[in-house]
């Protein structure tokens, strides 16, 4: 039986600054996170709410592909990778990466199926559609 979770609380970044990222020296910065906030008035949202999030996320993440990367013995496999992902202005979605320690197969199709969500609706900011990070958990739970 291979089961699928999904962690629905969309999260913020748990970084608890509310400016804009402006350093570009950082770490992992790069063109598109720029001026991306990771604090909003309004959160970037999936066209139709949680429920059609919940609903796309179940019908395009494939647990068999996890399943395929274990060792034939494996009784019992459970990750939850942390996917992070920018909505950009026009809601589309880049810099997709999980930032936790997870077996790359469950890298792999967690940042897949982020990265073929489709178009969001942007964040908002002082009443102007923002960048702005999403963090969205995702549980892989493989049992035979």
């Amino acid at each position: 039986m291979r089961t699928l979770l999904i962690g629905l609380a969309l999260c913020a970044a748990t970084h608890s600054a509310s400016a804009q990222v402006a350093d570009s020296t950082a770490v992992g910065i790069t063109r598109d996170s720029i001026g991306a906030f990771r604090k909003v008035e309004i959160e970037a949202d999936y066209p139709g709410g949680i429920p059609a999030w919940k609903n796309f996320l179940y019908n395009n993440l494939n647990p068999d592909a996890v399943a395929k990367a274990l060792p034939k013995k494996t009784k019992h496999f459970q990750q939850t990778a942390r996917v992070q992902f920018i909505v950009c202005t026009d809601g589309t979605v880049c810099n997709v990466r999980v930032i936790n320690d997870v077996h790359p197969a469950v890298r792999k199709e967690a940042e897949r199926a982020i990265r073929e969500s489709g178009v969001w609706v942007p964040a908002q900011q002082g009443g102007r559609k923002v960048k702005a990070y999403r963090t969205q958990p995702i549980t892989f739970v493989i049992t035979e």
